[in-house]
């Protein structure tokens, strides 16, 4: 049984005072055979493959090159196998081997969750391209701030998560896990609406959304009182009788929600209700931001140029000829120099979005096939007088 740091611990060699922790130990007792095991991730020790030699590795406090990190790493190993001697072995393997051989092309399930994968976008899909029905109405609908309410009333991750592998379908029923999973799925069969999205490359390199088979509730506050009562001329002629049913409605959202609103200033303000529709959203948005994104510098000297096209650390380099003086050169950080965001925190924007297609879904399913559009927060449909039509 090979010893390692979940079982058992790092084995540790003490040579000339010094300690030397390795990945994984084993000795073989019929061979008298003394098995060391090392994985070397290829930014911390210097990958030849990967880096260039002069590279410097950032996150290595005392900022040594990439040959300093290998020739490092191959004097640390020669050491062990020199103490460990004539009866032993090492095996090494670096982390883009690894890679190659755990995570081969033709299955790229096997990779492991990148979070972004799970941020998706609203829902907008067109179920019907043309619809002259002269018997039945046509209705539209649309939930009141989808987003904010989402981000009030739904359930969101806390803390530092907890990684499971190799879960089975019983078990996920059983302990009712909550979080975002990388999985197989095979949609149920009768199924009118697909429910979970993925992204589609198309030709011109970019994702579309495709379906197969946060906030300060102060601004929340604000927009109640800017969107005025449903009976306000401006927004809704016909929907109360009396300003006493008015303020009965308000008195509702107050009782009902964390919302201290001010019945005297319930008035339809157009300029305040956007202000407050884009404070509210723009914050749960903040949190999705991207970290890295492309740098754009102007060059006027070829040392610059070649400086920036032949640097290591960037990709996706393009250049463009702006005159007989300036180049126009852009590019992005290599995933292992991006500076990840503090403010940012992609999980909380994925909740939301994914709880948003939910609440739509909601209204989908109970529709079905009388759907003909529908867009993030909104859809439009045949009302056929049916029971489905009365529950929406």
């Amino acid at each position: 049984m090979i010893q390692h740091a979940k079982k058992g611990g790092e084995k540790k060699l003490f040579i000339n005072n010094k300690c030397y922790k390795v990945d994984g130990y084993y000795y073989d007792r019929e061979n008298k055979m003394r098995n060391v095991y090392e994985f070397y991730g290829c930014y911390w020790h210097g990958c030849t493959k990967c880096y260039s030699p002069e590279e410097i590795c950032k996150k290595d406090r005392n900022k040594k090159t990439m040959k300093e990190l290998y020739d490092q790493t191959k004097e640390r190993l020669k050491t062990i196998e020199d103490y460990l001697k004539p009866n032993v072995k090492i095996h090494t393997i670096w982390e883009c081997e690894f890679d190659q051989q755990k995570y081969p092309e033709v299955d790229p399930h096997l990779k492991p969750i990148d979070k972004r994968d799970a941020f998706y976008g609203g829902r907008t899909e067109t179920i019907q391209l043309y619809n002259n029905l002269s018997d039945l109405k046509g209705r539209y609908v649309d939930f009141c701030s989808l987003y904010p309410s989402v981000n009030k009333y739904c359930k969101y991750p806390i803390g530092h998560p907890i990684t499971y592998t190799d879960i089975s379908v019983d078990d996920y029923i059983k302990n009712n896990y909550f979080g975002i999973m990388k999985c197989k799925i095979l949609p149920p069969k009768g199924l009118y609406h697909p429910v979970l999205p993925y992204k589609q490359l198309t030709s011109d390199n970019t994702h579309k959304l495709l379906f197969g088979l946060c906030r300060t509730y102060t601004f929340m506050k604000y927009k109640q009182e800017a969107s005025g009562c449903k009976c306000d001329p401006k927004y809704c002629k016909n929907d109360c009788k009396n300003d006493k049913e008015c303020k009965t409605k308000i008195q509702y959202i107050i009782d009902n929600t964390a919302y201290d609103l001010d019945i005297d200033k319930v008035k339809y303000n157009s300029g305040l209700r956007f202000i407050a529709k884009i404070c509210l959203n723009n914050l749960w948005g903040h949190f999705g931001m991207r970290d890295n994104f492309t740098q754009k510098e102007y060059c006027f000297t070829l040392e610059h140029i070649t400086k920036i096209v032949f640097n290591e650390k960037y990709k996706d380099i393009s250049t463009m000829i702006l005159d007989e003086n300036i180049v126009l050169t852009e590019y992005k950080n290599k995933e292992e120099y991006s500076k990840p965001n503090p403010s940012v925190n992609v999980y909380i924007a994925l909740f939301t979005t994914a709880h948003a297609r939910l609440k739509l879904y909601e209204l989908l399913d109970i529709l079905q096939e009388r759907v003909l559009y529908m867009d993030t927060d909104s859809c439009i449909y045949n009302d056929d007088g049916s029971e489905a039509c009365k529950k929406k």
